[in-house]
Order: structure tokens, then C-alpha cells, then sequence
């Protein structure tokens, strides 16, 4: 048996020789073949936006020798759609026929490449009119503070609600965005943080002016405090004295430490409406917070009930 080095070396050179012939030969002859396209939409009026993802590729139908075709495969196979002029239906849909899309395709091939055809009748487009509204940001958080902080000031958030664009039909169906819930333990000082806008699936197609909000917490240490102030009782006729028993109610309110020195007796008020006893036919009052101060996140008033004497 000879051996593979005892073949000469001019045989393997005439072998390569005539594979590149034949390769030569085979690439210079024109061929037809179907190869798709990714589509890139340009030029679609400032008051459009699709309302639906129109279709990403597209099958054509090209002829030219091997050698450009192969250079076609492994140049950008991309093609521009012009949405400048386009066809309304009667149901509001718009489309493209593909005699129209041809010419413009052809330009947009490299040299030497020859579109046969448009391997698709019609390409149909979901479009709606594009407007914008501004829609507010929730948060969902899960808070625990250490043993007498809590919260000093209303949650802040920034920016608290956002600018969408997108389609009416889908922006009037749209009330809020949530925010990715955030947890925190041990809370004991002012703290930021960020959260990022949940856009459920139904609204992919809007756009958002940004993504995400900053949570700011402010905190402080809390401490109750309790005043007696006099209660005020409105809608009495003038043909009767009323004497209410008692005469002060007790106001026990939640503050924060820095705070505390700020609160006075006249920060509160409290009033009771004997019209409101008379409808609803009880025999006693009804005491209501009506004032307290901004910086108290929470107040009691004891006792609930106000018991009264009339004097004719």
C-alpha cells in the first residue's frame, strides 16, 4: 500500500487548481434564490404610532452571478420601508402593496443584485393616532422602623407621576403605573432610594419619559403629647342654651421629637355639629378634629361622645 507521501505534490496542486475552476466557473453563473430581510420603518408621520409591532422581516425573491449574491449574504441585509405614502382601508387598518414596495427595495440592493419579486402581496401596518397624557406613579412599600421613629412628612416621590405617549386607544385605558415594591428594615433616618416603573405587557407599546422614580423617606423620633382644649359647638338654635358636658376634650397626638416644642394647645380644634345630633336622633354630640398640625401624624380625641343638657 503507498503511502499518502509517496503521492506527488504537483497532483495536489493541479486538484486545487481545478476546484478553483470549477468554483470560479460556478460563481460567475446567475442563480435565483429567496433570502429575507430585515425590515427598518422610517419616515411615519409625527401624529402615527404603530399600535402593534408591524412585521420585522420580509421574504424577496433576488437573481445574481454567486460571486454577488455571496457578498449580498454577509452585507447588512436591511431594507428601508417609506411610510410617507401609505393606504388606508376601510377599517382604518394601512397597508403597502408590494409593487410599491419594489422600486425602492431595487435601489436599496447592492450592484449587480436584481430583485425578482416581493415574496409577499401586502404588507398591512396596525397604526393609531399618537397623543400623551401624564399618568401618576404608585408606590408599594413594605416599611418597619425601628421601636419610636416613623414617618415625619408625606412619602415624596420624584418625579410623582410621568408624560406617555402612545396611542389614545390604549392611554385611556391607562389610570397609573405601579412601582416595583421596595422593603425596609430598620428604619431610623431619612433615606432615598429608587424604584423602577412597572409596565405591564398590554402597554409595551407606549412611551415612557423615564423609567424610574426616587422614594424619599423622612424620619424622626416620636413621642406623644396630650392637650385639654374647649370644644366648639356649632348649629344650636338661639331659643336654647346648651350645656355639654364635659367641657374640654382631650387631644393625645403622635409627633416627631424635633417637632414636639412647635405644638401648642391652639395648633387643635375640635367641634361638634348639633345639627348633625338632631338628624341623627341620638342624645348626645359627636366631637370632629377639625385643625391639627401638618407635622402630627396621628391624633385621639378622648372621650368620643359628649354628653349635653338643653335649657329653654
Amino acid at each position: 500500500m503507498n503511502k499518502i507521501s509517496d503521492i506527488p505534490k504537483a497532483f495536489f496542486g493541479f486538484l486545487l487548481a481545478a476546484f478553483l475552476m470549477w468554483l470560479l466557473i460556478n460563481l460567475s453563473k446567475k442563480y435565483t434564490t429567496q433570502v429575507s430581510y430585515t425590515l427598518n420603518y422610517i419616515n411615519l408621520a409625527q401624529n402615527k404610532i404603530f399600535e402593534k409591532e408591524p412585521l420585522k422581516e420580509i421574504p424577496i425573491t433576488i437573481k445574481g452571478t454567486g460571486f454577488k449574491l455571496l457578498a449580498a449574504n454577509f452585507s447588512n441585509k436591511s431594507l428601508d420601508v417609506n411610510l410617507d405614502k401609505i393606504y388606508k382601508t376601510k377599517n382604518n387598518g394601512y397597508y403597502l402593496l408590494s409593487n410599491n414596495l419594489k422600486a425602492n427595495f431595487q435601489k436599496q440592493l447592492a450592484n449587480g443584485i436584481e430583485l425578482q419579486q416581493v415574496d409577499i402581496d401586502t404588507l398591512h401596518l396596525n397604526l393609531g393616532l399618537l397623543a400623551s397624557k401624564k399618568v401618576p406613579l404608585v408606590a408599594d412599600l413594605d416599611l418597619n422602623f425601628q421601636l419610636g421613629y416613623d414617618l415625619s412628612k408625606p412619602i415624596l416621590l420624584q418625579p410623582d407621576s410621568i408624560n406617555v405617549s402612545g396611542t389614545k386607544k390604549l392611554l385611556d385605558k391607562l389610570t397609573h403605573f405601579n412601582l416595583q415594591k421596595v422593603t425596609l428594615e430598620n428604619i431610623s433616618e431619612n433615606l432615598t432610594t429608587t424604584s423602577k416603573i412597572i409596565l405591564p405587557e398590554e402597554f409595551n407599546q407606549l412611551k415612557l419619559n423615564t423609567t424610574n422614580t426616587t422614594i424619599q423617606l423622612f424620619v424622626d423620633k416620636f413621642t406623644e403629647g396630650e392637650f385639654e382644649i374647649p370644644i366648639l359647638v356649632k348649629n344650636v338654635p338661639n331659643s336654647i342654651k346648651l350645656n355639654i358636658f364635659p367641657k374640654k376634650i382631650k387631644v393625645v397626638y403622635k409627633v416627631g421629637l424635633k417637632n414636639f416644642n412647635k405644638i401648642t394647645e391652639d395648633s387643635f380644634s375640635v367641634e361638634c355639629d348639633y345639627l348633625q345630633t338632631q338628624k341623627n336622633n341620638v342624645s348626645y354630640l359627636i366631637p370632629k378634629l377639625i385643625n391639627k398640625p401638618e407635622m402630627v401624624t396621628s391624633v385621639r380625641i378622648i372621650p368620643n361622645k359628649i354628653d349635653f343638657l338643653i335649657n329653654k
